[in-house]
């Protein structure tokens, strides 16, 4: 079995008072994650209360009997090197800690004391209704959030999966004390409990430290209300809403059953099967086809309730052909099932998406958790193993017992001013659509993926290795031994630094249609070998560099990083791929517009850089991407997909040598440049305040405010970044006033944001609209106070312990390691930049940050960007 020796590892231990301990020994990770997973969520709380279980997940961070500040904890765990973060779904409430090692207890300390003893102030308990009443303000102007619980509110009648999970604000506000109190008193029990550790410590070390902090609470009774059940549902259902959208959105439900089902394997594969890639059914007959822009598929399942869920988003003109197309698929599927190739390929990527999922010790801990409040750990390794034993028969059967119009709701949600459509009409179409399905049993995919490739040998114990191969690509390759992973990042540098206001988007669009086809396979034969082995390539555009990723099995390294040579090195540039690779890149374009995040950065880079290349969207505009040709991007892909420009990092348990050879085997025809190196053009700060508004019919502006500052090779570049973290996360100055004290955000931070030649330093906000002018000069006024007295030596020594421990916590996987090897190499830092930067980091002293952040954040030389709400929504 592929996760035995994980699960070898683990230890299950059951306290005196019936909580549940998992620990897992990972031995020279050097981190820890704890993990406190409690069954409890919305399905728990009446109609009239709706909203308290996420309420009091907020509270966790708010104060405890012996941390009772309301910053303390998040402050606590900040300053021991760690990070921390909880959530709340349906059925369950999770709260975390990843730190070092060497914190470990005191985090159990912390972390139970938490969830033991919370104190639920009063007056912290309504500033914190308010932060997640601007939560749900945030969830209300993300349309797929909106389109699925929308979904939900028309399929479930009586089920408490129907209600918005956040809760309404009249509710939020209105919950008391004694209410939180009570819910808590009833559900957060020993026995409804799991305690979850995984890391660099052994199980003795950790039932110790857990029993002396959990194993003191009482056992309580138990006392879980649940909900009313959803009866069957026997009629096609429809609900239908607009927005201000840019995109439709089309979303199918149809309800499975809950937990423990002996079908929760299956519809898993069929989502897969489904929508898992760019292989896959509705990916390539919905999307490639040239119907929606995005579609997915999945199966949510919770103690007594499920639903399989496909979401698609499109221009409104082709909502009936995308759900025409849909609905088709969906019949093939019952008539005919899926072929045996699909069925193997989907086996794969979820084998392969379990391994990677592990590769964390807070993915370990939380897969422990979750699989165990599903009916034990090791359901981990028997999910996979019953995985392998479904049919392509038994998916057919299965899909034709749940995914047919009586079972179907089908929510539309589009732009504003689009007609509405009768209940009736609506099922008219998709049975029109039903009764076209092609009628031919789906034939098996050739040709087959290719075979093994040469096996390499294993990595052995020795540092960093770099080769330059005979045509001038840079390699790095570090050996990692026992890994199950390789993670190979290749990137070339320039592509958007060198576009214009009348090709910006260039370089991305070369990107996706190079892995559209090549000499020797077409781009349908790409995906299905490639995902055939259990993952799929990745494309990064960066404002400096651009590149392809692969994170695979250990054991399908070589093939894979053949399949990467052949499109890199031969790509055809097949003409209806590049008018379709344009239309998807014109609609996520469009999808930008429309989100809270996305779309007020765009605006700061495009008031800030101007009409320099880092002012222009990576996606570009849809004129210009409108305008690119074929000729254009094959002298594009000539012009910057070049040896002498390449870089190659490759981390995992490989032999060094063995990757050279391979490499310099695979990739030795790339050329070198045929022209001159083109030159960056040169960026001149702003100097005096700019501001670019943008209204949207939105519950929330969200707003961006950057200063100009300098690039990473600056000495001054460290010490910004320190104050980054002064300024971010849970324990940040500006999460403290901002949304702490004052309520006026869910969502706040500061970050550094400089390319390679240029400096850029960012907060953001999004608020309530009615309280924009209070967000926008309380951001303003905290970047003013990180050069006066508000910074404080705790909160300094906090960031840089903050920094090294999360440093140590990012890098546990292969792709982290490589991404950071790169991004050190490509910036001119060089390759041991990471251990220079943390040495510097250990050194800032407060009259350093004091002084830079003055010297940067005092001026009014600041850039503005509001995507500015108001009005409902829809």
């Amino acid at each position: 079995m592929l996760l035995q020796p994980f699960l070898d590892a683990v230890r299950r231990t059951v306290l005196p008072n019936g909580l549940t301990l998992l620990s897992r020994e990972d031995p020279g990770t050097g981190v820890v994650a704890i993990v406190t997973w409690v069954r409890a969520g919305y399905f728990h709380e009446p109609d009239e209360r709706a909203g308290m279980a996420h309420l009091l997940e907020h509270m966790f961070f708010k104060g405890s009997s012996r941390f009772p500040g309301p910053e303390e904890i998040a402050r606590e765990v900040s300053a021991l090197g760690g990070s921390t973060n909880a959530g709340t779904i349906y059925d369950s409430t999770s709260y975390h800690f990843v730190m070092p090692v060497e914190a470990f207890e005191r985090g159990v300390e912390i972390q139970a004391d938490a969830i033991i003893s919370p104190r639920f102030d009063p007056g912290e308990l309504a500033r914190e209704a308010e932060v997640v009443i601007e939560e749900s303000n945030r969830k209300l102007d993300s349309p797929a959030a909106v389109a699925t619980e929308r979904m939900y509110a028309t399929a479930f009648t009586r089920h408490r999966m129907r209600r918005w999970r956040i809760g309404s604000d009249e509710v939020l506000r209105a919950v008391r004390r004694e209410a939180i109190v009570e819910f808590f008193e009833s559900l957060y029990r020993p026995s409804n409990m799991i305690v979850s550790i995984a890391g660099d410590l052994t199980h003795e070390r950790a039932i110790e430290a857990v029993g002396r902090w959990f194993g003191d609470i009482p056992a309580g009774t138990l006392r879980k209300e649940r909900g009313p059940a959803e009866p069957p549902q026997r009629e096609f259902r429809f609900g239908q809403s607009e927005g201000d959208l840019t995109q439709s959105l089309s979303v199918f439900g149809w309800h499975t059953p809950g937990e423990g089902d002996a079908e929760e394997e299956t519809f898993d594969l069929l989502s897969s099967i489904l929508a898992g890639g760019r292989s896959s059914r509705l990916y390539r007959e919905v999307v490639r086809a040239g119907g929606a822009s995005s579609v997915s598929a999945y199966n949510s399942v919770f103690e007594d309730a499920g639903i399989f869920t496909i979401r698609a988003s499109f221009d409104d003109a082709k909502l009936p052909e995308v759900e025409g197309r849909i609905a088709a698929e969906i019949e093939r599927m019952r008539r005919f099932g899926p072929t045996e190739y699909e069925t193997r390929l989907a086996r794969n990527r979820i084998e392969s998406e379990s391994v990677f999922d592990l590769e964390d010790v807070l993915g370990q801990a939380q897969a422990l958790a979750y699989y165990e409040s599903r009916g034990g750990y090791a359901r981990l390794a028997d999910r996979l193993a019953e995985i392998h034993e479904i049919t392509p028969a038994r998916i057919r059967e299965v899909a034709s017992r749940h995914l047919h119009l009586d079972n179907l709701t089908l929510y539309r949600y589009r732009p504003l001013g689009t007609p509405r459509t009768e209940t009736m009409l609506a099922l008219g179409s998709l049975v029109s659509a039903v009764d076209a399905a092609d009628p031919q049993r789906p034939r098996d995919e050739q040709p087959r993926p290719p075979g093994p490739g040469p096996e390499l040998a294993p990595a052995g114990k020795r540092p960093l290795q770099r080769f330059l191969l005979s045509n001038g690509i840079v390699l790095f390759v570090l050996e990692r031994p026992g890994t199950p992973s390789v993670a190979t990042d290749l990137y070339f540098k320039g592509g958007r630094t060198h576009e214009c206001s009348a090709n910006a988007g260039i370089t991305r669009l070369m990107a996706r249609v190079m892995r559209r086809g090549s000499r020797r396979r077409n781009g349908d034969q790409i995906d299905r070998e490639i995902e055939f082995l259990g993952t799929g390539f990745g494309l990064r555009v960066e404002e400096d560099y651009f590149g392809f990723s692969l994170d695979i099995l250990r054991t399908h390294f070589a093939v894979g990083l053949e399949l990467l040579a052949d499109f890199v090195l031969e790509p055809t540039f097949p003409e209806p791929e590049v008018a379709r690779e344009r239309e998807l890149q014109i609609a996520s374009i469009r999808r930008a517009l429309d989100s809270s995040t996305e779309r007020p950065f765009q605006l700061f880079a495009e008031a800030f850089f101007g009409t320099h290349p880092y002012g222009f969207p990576s996606a570009g505009h849809p004129a210009s991407v409108e305008a690119i040709t074929r000729e254009q991007l094959r002298g594009w892909f000539r012009d910057m997909v070049v040896s002498d420009t390449a870089l190659m990092v490759v981390v995992g348990d490989v032999n060094a040598e063995a990757v050279r050879d391979l490499a310099e085997s695979l990739f030795e025809e790339m050329p070198k440049s045929r022209a001159l190196k083109r030159s960056v053009p040169p960026f001149v700060p702003p100097v005096v305040r700019r501001e670019l508004a943008e209204m949207r019919r939105r519950k929330q502006t969200a707003m961006v405010v950057g200063f100009p500052t300098v690039a990473p090779q600056h000495p001054d570049w460290i010490v910004l970044r320190v104050l980054q973290d002064v300024a971010s996360g849970l324990a940040g100055t500006f999460f403290a006033e901002l949304r702490g004290r004052r309520s006026l955000a869910y969502t706040v931070y500061a970050a550094d944001a400089s390319p390679e030649n240029a400096g850029a330093f960012v907060g953001y906000i999004a608020s309530d609209a009615s309280k924009e002018r209070d967000a926008l000069e309380g951001l303003i006024g905290e970047f003013r106070r990180l050069g006066e007295d508000r910074i404080g030596p705790e909160d300094l020594e906090r960031a840089k312990a903050y920094i090294a421990g999360t440093t140590k916590i990012r890098l546990q996987t292969s792709s982290a390691l490589a991404a950071d090897l790169a991004h050190g190499w490509l910036f001119g830092l060089g390759i041991d930049f990471r251990e220079r930067f943390l040495d510097r980091v250990r050194g800032v002293r407060l009259d350093e940050v004091r002084s830079v952040a003055k010297t940067y954040f005092s001026g009014d030389n600041y850039t503005v960007a509001i995507l500015r709400g108001g009005g409902d929504p829809d």
